[in-house]
This record gives C-alpha cells, structure tokens and sequence, in this order.
C-alpha cells in the first residue's frame, strides 16, 4: 500500500455556474484593464477599470464595439487593430508595449500593454486577450528627466561655447591691445630714459604716470591673453636650460629696488640646482606674480623670502614667503579660481583683476608641476610651486644655460615701473604752507602753464573740494586738473574722509566707489543722513559703467555719477555744476534762516501785542471803577441837603456890611454846588470817552492778536528728536558756514506735547545765539552739543556751546523783555521762548557748560498715553 502523503490530492470540481462566477469575480476585481476580443477585433468583454476609461457606465456595454467606438483617437485605434491582428495572426504574445491612449475626460495616459492569443482545443486562434497597466507618473517622470537632460546638453554646449567664444576675444582684443600699448610706452620710456632731454619737473611728472598707468595696463592685457591661451589649451611649453638660481638672482636684483623704496626687504636663500628645463617665460611671470602678491600684502617693514630647494633628483620647489596680512583659512580653497580675489567687495583694499594665482597655477601645470599654499591669518603667506628638474627621459636636454634676455629684462621693468608711487607722509596740520588744515590735507600741484589766483583773499575765496580715491595716480592727475581752481583736500577711504568732512566742511565732495575700509557709496549714505551736511554735493568716480551700479550710486544720494574713463572737461564741468548746487544750498539755508528770523519776531510782536492787551484790559477795569466811584459820590445828595437847610431858614448868620450874610452864604454855596454838580458831569463824560477808545484799542489789538495767533495754540504730540533734525536743516548751513562742529547726543525720550512752530523758533533762537556766542569768542575748535534725554516724567533737551558762557548772576535776567549781555541784540528771544515753553508747561534755564560755556535746558512734560522711546 502506497503511503497516504506520495498520493496527489485532487481538487473538487466546482459546479459549471460557480466556475464560471468565481471567473467573472477575479475578472472584475483584478487591478489591472482586461479585455478580449475576437478575430475581427470586436470587443467581447472587458472588467470594470477598463470600462471606466472608455467612459462606459458597465463593463458589458463593450461588447460588440471596435476600438474606433471607443475614446482613443483614431491614430491610436488603428494601432491597437494592427497589433492586435500581428499578435493573432503569429499567434505568439507581444508584451510590454508602450502605447498612448485618450481617455473618457480628454485626458491622454501612457500605457504598458500585453497581448496573448487565444486558442481553442486544437490550437486555432479565434480572438486575443489584452491587459494595460497606467504608466503616466512613471513616463512623466522619464520624459521630464530626459528634457532636463538635453536642456543640461544643450547649456553645457553653450557654456562651451559662450567660454570659447569669450577666449576667443579675449585673445584677439589683447593681441590687438598690445601693438598700440607697446608703441606708447616704448615711445614713452625712450623719452623718459634719454639723459640730454631736459622735462620741467611738472613734464616729467605726467610722462611718468602716463608710462605707470601704460605699463600697469600692460601687464593686465597680457595677463589676459595668457589666460585666454590656456583656457583654450592653446598653450605651449617651451622647454629651455635655466641656470635657475642665477635667473632668480638676477629677477630679484631688478625688484629689490622698489621693494625698498616701499619699506620692504626682499632675500633669496635655498639650494644650488644648477641648470634645469623650464619655459623661461611662464616661470618668469611665476615669480613675478608672487613676489607681486608678497609685497602688496606686506606690511610696511615686512619682509619677502624667495627660496629655492631641491626635493629630489627630478624637481625642485620655488617658495615666496611673506610676513603680511595672511588669509583665513575657509578662503583658501578659491584663490586659485579665476577672477577671483578674497575681498571681492566694494571696500577692499587690494587692486587686481583675481588672475594672478589661477595663472600661477596654470603655467606650474602646464610644466608638469604643482602648486600650494600656507596662510595663517595675520602671519603671512607661503606659496610654494614644485617644478621638474629634468624632462620626461630623466635628462637635461641641454646643458649649456642661456643668459636671461634683454626682453625678460624689459619685462621685469615694465612690471616694475607699473607699481604704484611710493607716497610722502602726509602733511600734519599746524605746519607747513597749510597750517590750519585738516590732517591728510595736501598742497595741489599745478600742471604747466595753470595760474592760480592771488593773494591770501583770492585763495580762501576758492572753493574747498575733498578729492577720496585709494589710488595715488588718479588723486595726482585729477589734483593736477582742479587744483588753478579749487582748494583741495585728500583722503586715502572713506574713513579718512570723514574725519577731513567733519574738521572742515567742503563744497564739493569727488570720490572714487570701490574703496578700502569705506566705500564711497557708504561715505556718501554717511553723508546724506547727516542731519548738517547733508547738503554737500557728492560726485562718485567709478569704473563700473553697469546700470545697476550707477542706479546704486544715484540711490545713495551721489548727485552725479561719472564713469572712468572721463574727459577732463567733462570732471570739471560736474564740479563747477556741483558748486553752483552748494551755492544754491547755502542761499536757501539763508533764506530759511532769514524767514526763520521774521518768524521769531512776528511771535515775539504778537507777545508785546498780548501784554498790551492785557495793560489795556487794566486800564479799561479802572476807568469803570472810577466811573462807578463818581456815580456814587454823596456830592449831589449834599447839595439838596443844603439848599433845603438854606431854604428852611436855617440858623442865624451875620450879614455882611450892605449884605445880609444868611444871603452872601446862600448864594455862595449855591455857586459851589453848581459848579460841583457841572465838574462831576463833565468827569463823567471825560471818563466815558476813555472808556469809549479804551474798547476800541482793545478791540483792535483783539483782531491783531487772533491773526497773529491763528496757529498760536495748535498744539500735537512732537518727537523732540525729528524737529532738532528740522531746526538743523534750516540752521545747518549757518553752523558749517561759521565752522563749529555739531555733536549730536540723542537718547531716546518719550513724545511731547507743543506748537511745532514755536518749538522751531526757540530751538532757532538757542542755535543762533550759541552761534553768536562761538563767534565773540573766536573758540580754536568752536562747538554746539544738542542733547535729550529722559528725566521720569520729563523730557530734557540742552544745548551747549563752549563760548563765554553766562554770568551767573544774569541767567535769570535774560528772560525778562530787553535784557541781553550781548552787544547788537535785541534782549527778545530767550523772553519770547520762556514764555513759550511756559505755555507748553514746561521750563526753560541756563546752566555752566562743562568747558565754562553756555548750557541751556529745556524740560517738558511728557505726552500722555505710549511714549516714543528709542526714535
């Protein structure tokens, strides 16, 4: 007997009905389109998912439709039929193809079809099966990924391009550069060089800053055109034998010159190599370009070390060590990148195009070398380039050095004469020609045949520019140009200007954009939100001739923008334009200052117009009073009193001779109360027209006083800060015009409750008066501090000079009306603001300044609700 588990279990047969249900279920619910159809492509059936993206509402409604009855276009149609006659008539399946397919909404899928066969029992082929599966998401994807692809081609080719085509350029506009630039400098030197011209020394001056700014220009347009040979691998190597030690001494004869002239030392130490294959030319501007980079990052007094050792028998290291400013250490990765320098910025301190290493770079690998580098910020920098001893066979082509050339020698001195100047020390204030001047100040030389105006008077009488460029050569030419017209200052940066700014105002202000330490942009943004002098024209000098540069200048509040290189007609046309706007400046600082005035006298008019409104009120008071007073006098009841006595017969009275006395007493008192009776009529009359005219000078005065007081008492919340800022822009211009530098000292304090108007005319009058104070004085560095700050519930605002001061026993009397100490005042302004700041509520007093000047305080109470700390 078989064992039980060898024995196949056979399946029950389900009933033909439940065979055929369970079918349809598994049809119906699979996750993919099912349909079938027959040998004429008519549908037979289809499950639920399929119908749906037919658009029918049941899977049964396909039956007996074609593919053209059904949403899918005809193109796609007549695909699906052909297929599906290929795959019946070969009777082999056709899977996995990608077919498109127009939905019931209009919308388009991508599909992934598989067609089967079906057969019969005896093999014949009477219809086919079909089932899609949706690949949209996935085809999507691909054809997305597949345009970003030839996108990224297409860039890539491009960018190749657009670099070819930019090297292209730069080689052939550098070649082109080099003719001319060879014949004004070849020329140039000739002249410079020859010993039996005889050059006015303001001749020879230009010439050289003519053959610095050639030869400078020079060096960039080869640098270039090496740049743009290697980048499109156009560039040889030129093998020769070098005596390298020797080549290297002899480079460094030639700078050490000027390298001392700039307070550096420059030493070689290192190996005897002897004779080694090199390209003369490309470890040449190697050597150049580093000892360049050492000097220029060096401090006055540094020291630059060129080192030459062997590493072995195939190569050799050349290093440039210096003792300068040094790089950090997250920027050293980009030094080799082109174009690039580590202070990219507005206000470095460096000039240079960013080329110098990234060519170091590229002739050391074009000679199968290296390079690297070591910096420690605030130590100095090492560059070192390894290089081949020999060529590729391990042997020295030729032994027989040659001498380094007349054209490498040329070349070591262009490089060199192409250095910027070495400067004097500039001349300190107190000494010299220009004693008196602002520190960095400089004597403008004059090119030939300039005249300059003279006489002291006709000198002060010139207008005082700030020249502001970090480059030596564009302050000497352009000092050389405005000097027969201008008093000139200079300043190295920004910051140097803002100290010559603020010691002694210019007119015009001339700066270059691209600045160590402050950029002109930033000094002109200074200049602008100085609430003084703001009104200085400001005319930027720059290079970069982009319109987002220039909107950039223009948006800081330059008032001109002029782009290098520019005629020197066109510089001084916008200096003497610039002028003329300072000029214009000052007359309206006078004019509001002079409106400004009237204004304070119109309100101090309108206070004599009060106190007389109120004498006259008084006066008015006492005339009733005496009117009232004779309208009861017992003078008119006295009188009826005695003629009634007089009538009734009295007592006896003597008569005088030939008159009876009764009747000589009678008739006297008579008299007398007549008389009595007319003078108190005629005083009461008299008192009447007083009263009378007294009511029409009062009214008179009443109208005057409204109109003079028709914004009196339109009092609003102020900040005190925003109209000491409006008080200085009326009264800047008086203040610079009289020298005395403003400090300002503004803490923030809360709101205050005052007449905008009156509060500008008092802060007017202490600015003037402090002003006045300054010029009696004749202060060496005249002064004015205006300060606020918070006291509680008070708001205090001072201002201090460091004039004369006030006598102390008169800080109270200058208050009262005509009281002054000064001679040719009028005794009006500080009674006019301390009744102002009486009106406000507040106070007003003087105090000792802390140099013996004036300090005059005001204090108002603070405004009710949120304050406005820190504006």
């Amino acid at each position: 007997m078989s064992d039980p588990k060898d024995r196949k279990r056979t399946p029950p047969l389900l009933p033909g009905a439940r065979q055929e249900q369970l079918l349809r279920h598994i049809i119906s619910t699979f996750p993919y389109s099912i349909w079938w159809k027959d040998r004429d492509c008519v549908y037979l059936g289809t499950n639920e998912m399929s119908a749906r993206g037919a658009g029918l509402s049941r899977a049964e409604d396909i039956i007996g439709l074609t593919d053209y009855d059904l949403p899918w276009t005809r193109e796609e149609a007549e695909h699906y039929i052909r297929v599906d006659k290929a795959v019946m008539a070969s009777g082999e399946p056709m899977l996995n193809i990608e077919e498109t397919q127009r939905q019931a909404d209009g919308s388009t899928r991508y599909l992934l079809t598989c067609k089967v066969p079906l057969k019969d029992d005896n093999g014949e082929v009477f219809g086919i099966l079909g089932s899609w599966t949706d690949i949209t998401d996935r085809k999507l994807t691909e054809m997305a990924l597949a345009r970003a692809k030839d996108e990224a081609e297409r860039a890539k080719d491009e960018a190749e391009r657009a670099n070819n085509a930019k090297s292209d350029f730069l080689a052939a506009v550098s070649h082109e550069l080099r003719t001319p630039l060879t014949l004004i400098l070849s020329p140039l030197e000739r002249l410079l060089e020859a010993q039996h011209t005889a050059l006015p020394g303001d001749v020879r001056d230009e010439l050289e800053l003519i053959r610095r700014n050639t030869a400078r220009l020079l060096n960039v347009v080869s640098d270039l055109l090496d740049f743009s040979k290697a980048e499109a691998a156009r560039m040889e190597v030129d093998w020769e034998p070098v005596d390298v030690n020797r080549f290297t001494s002899l480079m460094l004869s030639d700078i050490r010159p000027s390298a001392v002239a700039r307070g550096r030392t420059l030493s070689m130490t290192g190996d005897a190599l002897g004779v080694v294959l090199l390209d003369r030319y490309k470890y040449e501007r190697i050597l150049l370009n580093l000892i360049s980079n050492a000097l220029k990052f060096s401090h006055p007094g540094g020291h630059v070390e060129v080192s030459l050792r062997a590493l072995d028998d195939a190569s050799f290291e050349l290093s440039v060590r210096d003792e300068g400013i040094g790089i950090p250490r997250h920027e050293l990765g980009k030094l080799f990148s082109k174009f690039t320098q580590v202070d990219g910025s507005v206000t470095r301190r460096y000039e240079g195009t960013g080329l110098g290493l990234s060519l170091v770079k590229q002739f050391a690998e074009l000679m199968r070398g290296a390079v690297a580098i070591e910096s420690e910020l605030g130590q100095g920098t090492t560059v070192r380039v390894r290089l081949p001893r020999t060529d590729e066979d391990g042997a020295p082509q030729d032994t027989e050095p040659r001498s380094r050339s007349e054209n490498s020698a040329a070349q070591t001195r262009r490089w060199l004469s192409s250095l910027p100047p070495v400067e004097a020390a500039p001349e300190q204030a107190g000494q010299g020609p220009d004693a008196g001047a602002p520190r960095a100040a400089r004597r403008s030389s004059r090119p030939p045949g300039a005249t300059r105006a003279a006489g002291p008077g006709a000198e002060a009488d010139r207008p005082l520019l700030l020249l502001v460029d970090d480059n030596p050569d564009m302050r000497q030419f352009m000092r050389a140009l405005l000097s027969p017209s201008y008093r000139l200052v200079e300043a190295q940066n920004g910051l140097e200007a803002q100290e010559l700014i603020e010691r002694s105002p210019p007119q015009v202000i001339v700066s270059d954009v691209m600045m160590p330490r402050m950029s002109g942009i930033e000094l002109t943004a200074w200049l602008k939100a100085h609430p003084v002098l703001r009104h200085v024209p400001v005319i930027l000098v720059t290079a970069r001739a982009d319109d987002e540069a220039i909107a950039s200048g223009l948006d800081g509040g330059a008032d001109e923008y002029l782009v290098k290189p520019f005629a020197p007609r066109e510089l001084l046309a916008r200096v003497r334009s610039m002028v003329r706007l300072y000029r214009s400046y000052q007359q309206l600082g006078a004019e509001q200052a002079e409106i400004a005035r009237h204004s304070g006298m119109a309100q101090v008019a309108m206070d004599v117009l009060h106190s007389a409104g109120n004498t006259l009120s008084s006066a008015g008071i006492t005339a009733d009073l005496v009117r009232d007073r004779l309208a009861r006098s017992r003078l008119p009841r006295l009188s009826r009193a005695l003629g009634e006595l007089l009538a009734g017969g009295g007592p006896d009275l003597a008569e005088p001779a030939g008159e009876p006395r009764s009747e000589s007493l009678r008739r006297y008192v008579e008299l007398a109360l007549a008389a009595l009776e007319q003078e108190q009529a005629e005083t009461a009359a008299d008192v009447e027209r007083l009263r009378e005219q007294l009511d029409v000078i009062r009214d008179a005065i009443r109208a005057q006083e409204r109109y003079a007081y028709r914004n009196a008492y339109r009092t609003e919340r102020l900040s005190v800060s925003e109209v000491i800022h409006e008080s200085l822009h009326a009264h800047g211009v008086a203040l610079v015009n009289a020298r005395v530098a403003l400090q300002l000292d503004l803490r923030p304090v809360d709101d205050v409750v005052a007449n905008r108007h009156d509060l500008l005319t008092i802060l007017y009058n202490l600015l003037d008066n402090a002003r006045a104070a300054l010029g009696e004085a004749e202060a060496l560095e005249p002064w004015i501090e205006i300060s606020t700050w918070q006291d509680g519930a008070e708001v205090c605002c001072a201002v201090e000079d460091n004039g004369p001061g006030i006598p102390e026993g008169a800080r109270m009397q200058v208050f009262q009306y005509g009281f002054t100490t000064r001679e040719g005042a009028n005794g009006i302004g500080l009674h006019f603001s301390a009744n102002r700041m009486k009106s406000f509520g507040g106070s007003i007093r003087i105090e000792e300044g802390r140099e013996g000047g004036a300090r005059v305080v005001l204090t108002f109470a603070a405004a009710h609700g949120a304050g406005a700390r820190g504006r």
